[in-house]
């Protein structure tokens, strides 16, 4: 009877790995600081290294071999993490056919939002990254006949309406802008909206895949269509060519690609211990910051249109998550509220009390 009741508790302990490190064995505090932490740094240090690769003189035309570095590197990385340091006690294998279509939409989401920074400033990208609900809704409209209530479209006409206005910014001041960017990033949303509800359907039907196993399936099959599509094109030798003259790419591509693996393993054990309100919160946060440190630490032209066209997006976004979090946003709202009137009731009265005796 014991060992009944201990085995499900010890599968409960064991299911929140990154990279080895069980983060369920510490308290919903520890968990949150250290995996939104996580999330802020890696992330931000990943967004460097992937604009600082992109400002060395020449590579813009070279995204396609970036993503292809990065896909390698990443199969290695998860190879290792699933093979002897995420090893979970019950393995799963889900048909290859699905891995070839996880990898196909990895490859187009990835790849083609890569390669839209050989036309766009690195602020625009994010900003159009973040919009996903806009996809998602046109989809939902036009293929599944959903209704969406008003707050939905209010929040999708923010968002639209703001990345106009910050697309149109960066036509006006950057020298670097280029539509090919916009067409290329809104292609990646919409890979990405299928990428999303495909990835959720096979981690519902097997689940116990590992998070380490679907990066490494999807990876390792994203890198043979990424070489393969290359070489048709003639573009890998060309590429090859040119890092070669460029080394400091080979270095940077490893950095950027393990900075990437580890953030997303953060935000899915994010997810698992705080709930998907608390990570999207946290991840949206972490993209306006992006946005910020991206035109401090590079030199770029800036205009105040920026701002208030990517506050737009960022006010469209927010409405998107109270909507489907409504209940739990008011709840988490009242336990603040409360808390803070009980951290400052008793300083009230301990003030009241000091006067009334200084009296």
């Amino acid at each position: 009877m014991q060992g009944n009741k201990q085995q499900p508790e010890q599968q409960n302990v064991t299911s929140n790995l990154v990279c080895g490190i069980d983060f369920s064995r510490f308290s919903r505090h520890v968990q949150f600081l250290s995996l939104a932490s996580g999330v802020f740094f890696i992330f931000i240090g990943y967004g460097y290294i992937q604009e600082k690769i992109f400002h060395i003189p020449g590579f813009r035309s070279h995204g396609w071999f970036l993503s292809l570095l990065q896909f390698t590197f990443v199969t290695i990385i998860s190879y290792v993490d699933s093979s002897y340091i995420s090893v979970s006690s019950k393995r799963e294998r889900a048909p290859y056919s699905s891995f070839i279509v996880l990898a196909g939409l990895t490859v187009g989401t990835m790849g083609l939002s890569t390669v839209a920074l050989g036309f766009l400033n690195f602020p625009t990208q994010v900003i159009f990254k973040s919009c996903k609900l806009i996809p998602v809704m046109i989809g939902g409209i036009l293929i599944l006949g959903k209704r969406y209530t008003f707050a939905d479209y209010m929040s999708v006409f923010l968002m639209s309406f703001g990345l106009v206005w910050f697309s149109l910014a960066d036509q006006t001041v950057s020298p670097d802008f280029n539509p090919i960017g916009i067409v290329l990033i809104s292609m990646a949303l919409g890979v990405d909206a299928v990428f999303g509800n495909f990835q959720e359907k096979l981690i519902k039907k097997y689940p116990f895949l590992t998070n380490a196993d679907i990066a490494f399936y999807s990876y390792a099959l994203g890198t043979v269509m990424l070489a393969a599509g290359l070489l048709v094109t003639g573009q890998l030798f060309a590429s090859i060519e040119y890092t070669l003259l460029h080394t400091e790419v080979y270095p940077l591509t490893l950095v950027y690609s393990s900075l990437g693996y580890l953030g997303v393993q953060c935000v899915l054990a994010l997810i698992a211990s705080s709930g998907v309100l608390v990570a999207t919160i946290v991840t949206t946060m972490r993209k306006v910051l992006t946005v910020i440190l991206s035109f401090v630490f590079f030199t770029k032209p800036f205009t105040f249109q920026y701002v208030w066209s990517g506050a737009l997006v960022f006010a469209g976004i927010s409405i998107s998550i109270y909507i489907r979090n409504r209940v739990t946003v008011l709840h988490a709202l009242s336990v603040l509220i409360s808390r803070i009137m009980n951290f400052i009731s008793p300083r009230a009265r301990k003030d009241s009390s000091t006067s009334v005796l200084q009296v």
